[in-house]
C-alpha cells in the first residue's frame, strides 16, 4: 500500500512538473508570437508612414528622399505629441523608436536646402477618438498636402477625411495661416470655408483645427525647422555619405 502511495505521488509530482514545463513554454511561444506579430504590424505602418510622406510633397521640391530625413520635431507637446522618454539612450535609437511611435518629422530638401517639412499631429477631437495626420509644410508657410495616418472615424461619415475614402483631404493644399485667414480656418457650419460631412461635422471640424495648428507651430519654429544644420549637397538613395546628417542617421535605423 505504501508503494503503491510512492508511487502515486511521483507520478503526480512528474505530472506537475511535465505541466508546468508546458505552460512555461506556450507563454514563451505565444509571448514570441505576439512580440513577433506586434514587429510585422509596426514595419507595415512604417512602409505605409513612408509613402505618405512623399505623398504630402509637391514633386519638384525636394532632391532627397524625404521619408529618410526624420528629427525629432522640438516642443512636440505643441503638436498633442507624446513627449520623449526622459532616459538617455543612444540618439539612432531613440530616433528609431520615435519613427515608429509616429512622433517625427521628416524634412525635404532641394541642392542642400531644406524646402519642406512633414510634420506629425494629433487631434483629440474625432467623434470616435484621436485621429492622427502628417501635414507637409513649405517654407512659405504653405499647406503641400494632408494625410491621417489612423483614426477611427465613422466608416461612410467621418472616415471621409482618407484620401481613399474622398477628396475632402486636398481642400487644405495651398493654404496658409493668410488663407483663408484665422476666422477661415474653420469648417463652414462654423463660419469658416471648409465643407463639413453631410450628417458629421465633428470629423472635419478636428482635421481643420489640427491643420492650423501645424501652421501656428510651423510659424513659430520656422529657424529651427528649416534652418537646421544639413549638409550642403543633396542626398543620393545610393550613396550615404551625400545624405544630410538627419538621413545618415534614419537610414541606420530604418535597417534595424
Amino acid at each position: 500500500m505504501k508503494r503503491l502511495l510512492t508511487l502515486d505521488k511521483s507520478r503526480i509530482v512528474i505530472t506537475a512538473l511535465l505541466l508546468g514545463g508546458f505552460s512555461v513554454v506556450g507563454v514563451g511561444v505565444v509571448s514570441m508570437t505576439q512580440q513577433a506579430t506586434r514587429e510585422r504590424i509596426a514595419q507595415g505602418e512604417l512602409a505605409v508612414l513612408r509613402g505618405q510622406v512623399t505623398a504630402v510633397l509637391r514633386p519638384g521640391i525636394f532632391n532627397n528622399n524625404p521619408a529618410n530625413a526624420a528629427f525629432l520635431p522640438p516642443d512636440p507637446e505643441a503638436l498633442n505629441l507624446p513627449p520623449l522618454k526622459p532616459e538617455p539612450g543612444d540618439p539612432a535609437t531613440r530616433l528609431s523608436e520615435s519613427i515608429r511611435a509616429g512622433i517625427v518629422g521628416f524634412r525635404a530638401i532641394k541642392d542642400g536646402t531644406v524646402t519642406a517639412v512633414v510634420l506629425p499631429v494629433i487631434t483629440h477631437y474625432g467623434y470616435s477618438g484621436d485621429i492622427k495626420l502628417i501635414v507637409g509644410v513649405d517654407r512659405e508657410g504653405k499647406v503641400t498636402g494632408v494625410r491621417v495616418t489612423k483614426q477611427n472615424e465613422t466608416p461612410g461619415l467621418g472616415d471621409k477625411i482618407e484620401a481613399a475614402k474622398s477628396n475632402w483631404i486636398f481642400g487644405f493644399n495651398g493654404k496658409s495661416l493668410e488663407n483663408p485667414g484665422e476666422k477661415g480656418w474653420a469648417v463652414k457650419k462654423d463660419g469658416g470655408v471648409f465643407d463639413q460631412f453631410s450628417g458629421a461635422t465633428i470629423t472635419p471640424r478636428a482635421v481643420v483645427g489640427a491643420i492650423h495648428q501645424v501652421l501656428e507651430y510651423v510659424r513659430l519654429h520656422h529657424d529651427e525647422l528649416f534652418d537646421a544644420p544639413h549638409s550642403s549637397r543633396h542626398e543620393h538613395d545610393d550613396d550615404s555619405k551625400d545624405k544630410p546628417k538627419e538621413a545618415q542617421i534614419s537610414v541606420e535605423v530604418n535597417h534595424e
